[in-house]
């Protein structure tokens, strides 16, 4: 009963990210503690679970051509050298609640897909769709002019994140590719969920080194999220670009009152 139930949780954490791009950590963690593991342990098994899982996902939504690493590949970089450093920080901090500023970061998030997935193509004159970079300035545009610099410190700092509270980064990723590098949605998510896969596993790896990477616990764990992904992705590729705009601000929303009113306390 107890690996079914892994099983179960894991599966709706690989839908999720099939769907959003979003790491599973927001329910594998907690589930897992609360059927008994360490935090440390819950963290590794859902970096490890991340990993199969993304790939799996990202592989789906390159058969859809909305996979691509022009802007992606330095964050992805950026990302397993910070997940490394923040696989290691991880055990030496106290087992404290984050859930509530994680949260707080999905919500914000919510509304700025919601907001985006609300919008309308501008009309040129001449019949001609304004491009994304027609309506960057200040400090966006600098960073989406330099893609490889910015990419990388970003993904720097997504991937220490990421490494200590074990998520695979999914969330983070796909704003910094939608809102700064200006990737559509189902782009965004198949790209990110690609980088994730490479995030998590370095950060899986690292908490492997430190003993806290039960196989028992993680394997199961895997194949509910693999086969929630592969599942969930497919139906995301088929939908329109606004639909999955607000999907995904929906899923956020819902995931950032959960982490602040339930996991959080």
């Amino acid at each position: 009963m107890f690996y079914i139930l892994i099983t179960v949780i894991s599966f709706i954490a690989g839908s999720i990210t099939g769907l959003i791009g979003a790491s599973g950590v927001m329910v594998i963690v907690p589930g897992l503690v609360m059927l008994g593991s360490s935090t440390f342990d819950a963290i590794g098994c859902s970096l490890f679970a991340d990993a199969l899982a993304s790939l799996v996902v990202a592989w789906t939504y390159s058969r859809y051509g909305n996979l691509n690493l022009r802007q992606g590949w330095p964050i992805a970089l950026g990302s397993i050298l910070g997940a490394q450093l923040g696989s290691f920080i991880s055990p030496n901090l106290p087992e404290m609640g984050v859930g509530g500023s994680f949260g707080v970061l999905l919500l914000v998030s919510a509304a700025m897909f919601w907001r985006k997935g609300s919008k309308k193509a501008a009309i040129k004159p001449e019949g001609k769709t304004t491009s994304n970079n027609d309506e960057v300035k200040g400090f966006l545009k600098v960073l989406r002019n330099n893609p490889k610099t910015s990419g990388t410190i970003l993904g720097v700092l997504v991937g220490i994140i990421s490494g200590i509270l074990g998520a695979g980064g999914g969330v983070m990723i796909l704003l910094i590719l939608v809102f700064v590098m200006g990737y559509k949605v189902h782009e965004g998510v198949g790209t990110s969920t690609l980088i994730m896969a490479f995030t998590a596993a370095s950060g899986a790896l690292g908490h492997a080194f430190t003993g806290n990477l039960p196989m028992d616990i993680a394997i199961p764990s895997a194949i509910g999220t693999v086969v929630g992904g592969r599942l969930t992705a497919g139906f995301a590729n088929k939908i329109d670009e606004t639909i999955l705009g607000r999907i995904v601000g929906i899923i956020f929303a819902v995931l950032g009152a959960l982490m602040i009113f339930g996991v959080g306390q």
